[in-house]
């Protein structure tokens, strides 16, 4: 069996697992449930180095669950981030027929309420091919929910970039989280102080991982003991 997808499949049965428990005890996880199929029945193409797409969404969530207890809103979260490209990215099956498809507003709203669909606009760049012309960082951060569910998937994107995106995205990447992420995510530990334990997680992992990436572009060399 191939390795990746052995990884995928452990990490979506286990997601579906705990997320079954937790509903044992609160109904209102049925629904992120309905998230995680619904972005995985859409995101089931390949990312930048050939695994699975939806691994992407799988690795925030197991990431952001080892902090649940900390989260103020978790099933709003763990729905941001089962879906947080779902209005941005078409189905890549689609897409390469030349009719891609894309989750709408509309679908979104009748499923999980208009409440969500302004949290998950706020996080979508595009919106079915077209700018989100009121996508900003700021509004981003600014939100309990989003802020966490932005954190966590611009820590699985760094994470998974070495040795699969060219040196020039891998330095603006670094630029523009020590610009524009870890400032941001300081201003949102200060206005929801209930999360500062995972605000200060997610800085801590960025940090780790972007400071290993410049080491890695400098063309690191290790002092002798």
């Amino acid at each position: 069996m191939d390795k990746d997808l052995l990884k995928f499949d452990k990490l979506l049965i286990s997601a579906r697992y705990w997320l079954l428990g937790m509903a044992e005890n609160d109904p209102g996880y049925f629904k992120v449930i309905d998230a995680l199929e619904l972005g995985l029945e859409h995101h089931d193409g390949h990312r930048n180095g050939g695994d699975p797409e939806f691994v992407h969404q799988l690795g925030i969530f197991h990431y952001l669950r080892t902090m649940h207890k900390h989260i103020s809103n978790p099933k709003t979260v763990y729905k941001l981030v089962f879906l947080h490209d779902a209005l941005e990215d078409p189905n890549q099956k689609s897409k390469r027929a030349g009719a891609p498809k894309y989750i709408t507003p509309e679908e979104i709203r009748d499923a999980f309420g208009e409440p969500f669909l302004v949290k998950l606009r706020k996080m979508s760049k595009e919106i079915l091919g077209l700018p989100n012309l009121d996508f900003s960082l700021d509004a981003v951060f600014d939100d309990e929910d989003t802020s966490v569910a932005k954190g966590g998937d611009r820590v699985d994107n760094v994470a998974s970039m070495i040795g699969v995106f060219k040196r020039a995205r891998l330095e603006r990447y670094v630029k523009e989280t020590m610009e524009e992420f870890l400032p941001r995510l300081k201003r949102s530990r200060r206005k929801f102080a209930s999360q500062e334990a995972i605000y200060e997680n997610i800085k801590m992992e960025l940090v780790g991982t972007i400071t290993l990436i410049g080491h890695i572009l400098d063309g690191y060399v290790p002092h002798e003991a």
